[in-house]
């Protein structure tokens, strides 16, 4: 068999290209690929940016992106083009088919994103999604009739049929987890039929390879949450501070670090709190990726209140450094019924008494010895890390240059 040529992992939106590009998604998976020896660079569209890791990254023209002939001119064999999906870009994905490149489409997604999911499974999100953000309100319920309307209307011609013909460019249909696999599956069999749909494939997000367990290192009786949370209500802010409150009561050894950027209310909460519990309730920021890792070795729990999460990729990075993950189970979360299937974590309802009630549940079974921080990392990691992500996609072109033949 001959080696892999050169590939290539494209966003079309122009983020920074610096140490954080390259520690997730397109930029992490970028570098999975050269991890197994696949030559692979990031493509963005320019101009250059500040700390920009020039050695690993193509900026170019937007205008570039849509033209066959400069793709053509790289030489590759095929994209992973992290696009969503979406419609708009459909002009790019012709252009990587034009140009002969293998063609794998990411949809960085819950999968509940189309009435031609299901009238009932659509709209139900989109109410949770409408009156977690802007409340039960008559500014809420009139928003939410209006996407509803919206939604079984002008948006099939608007968003879904661009998107149908964007899906229908691909080789491979990438999902990140597989219930979100399933729901794209379902809509692509509308969109395209079983051909369609038989293209979605489970390619979740890279996590990096030093997210692994240290055995030197002691799990200490530490629960950790990381999040935007000055994005109240999607990361669930106020759900964290509840939640953290009646676990300092429960559980008087406990200690939870909180990483990220934080919400101005939260100092206010923090001071708030009994001596005891501001002394094992500690803020501890926003860290690189490479320094999280080590307070993920050092925890038993990582904690997500998110309203939705397409991935989830603090639960995964969490899951490969050997720590158990407890989380909602709402279906704006698809990832973490696959991350809790089996003895890594609990799901319990988005409230603050579920939530507690999973961490006390979690905490006790790591106290029984139902947990393996070791044997965890090994089998996420196998899934997740970014070599092996790059190795998984390669199978499948494998897969595909067989069938041609």
């Amino acid at each position: 068999m001959s080696p892999p040529g050169k590939w290539f992992t494209c966003t079309p939106l122009r983020f920074k290209g610096d140490h954080t590009f390259f520690a997730r998604d397109s930029g992490l998976l970028c570098k999975g690929f050269q991890e197994i020896g696949v030559a692979c660079k990031a493509i963005m569209p320019g101009p250059p940016m500040d700390d920009d890791q020039t050695e690993d990254l193509i900026r170019t023209d937007y205008r570039n992106l849509e033209d066959a002939a400069w793709w053509r001119s790289l030489g590759g064999e095929g994209v992973i083009f992290y696009g969503w999906g979406d419609g708009r870009y459909l002009s790019i994905v012709r252009a990587i088919k034009a140009a002969g490149l293998i063609l794998i489409t990411n949809l960085d997604t819950g999968g509940l994103f189309s009435m031609v999911n299901g009238f009932r499974a659509y709209t139900g999100s989109l109410w949770r999604g409408i009156t977690g953000r802007r409340g039960i309100n008559l500014n809420g319920l009139t928003y939410f009739a209006f996407r509803v309307a919206y939604s079984a209307s002008l948006r099939l011609i608007r968003v879904d049929y661009p998107r149908a013909k964007h899906l229908r460019e691909a080789d491979v249909i990438g999902s990140v987890s597989p219930l979100a696999m399933e729901r794209i599956q379902k809509v692509c069999r509308v969109y395209g039929g079983e051909c369609l749909a038989s293209k979605v494939r489970l390619i979740p997000h890279a996590n990096a390879s030093y997210m692994i367990d240290d055995p030197m290192v002691e799990r200490e009786r530490l629960l950790i949450a990381v999040g935007r949370w000055d994005d109240e209500k999607i990361k669930g802010t106020d759900l964290l501070l509840a939640t953290v409150e009646m676990l300092v009561a429960r559980d008087s050894d406990l200690v939870i670090e909180i990483y990220g950027t934080f919400a101005p209310k939260m100092t206010a909460w923090h001071q708030r709190l009994p001596l005891d519990g501001r002394n094992r309730v500690r803020f501890v920021g926003s860290v690189p990726n490479a320094t999280l890792r080590l307070a993920m070795q050092r925890a038993r729990i990582s904690l997500c209140t998110s309203l939705g999460e397409g991935y989830h990729t603090v639960s995964a990075e969490a899951l490969c450094s050997g720590c158990s993950v407890v989380g909602p189970d709402v279906p704006e979360v698809p990832s973490m019924k696959w991350f809790t299937a089996g003895p890594y974590g609990q799901i319990a309802l988005r409230t603050a008494a579920g939530l507690t009630d999973a961490v006390v549940a979690e905490l006790n079974a790591w106290d029984t010895g139902q947990r393996d921080p070791a044997g965890t990392s090994a089998h996420w990691g196998r899934l997740l890390h970014a070599p092996r992500v790059a190795e998984r996609i390669l199978g499948m072109v494998g897969e595909l240059k067989d069938v041609r033949l």
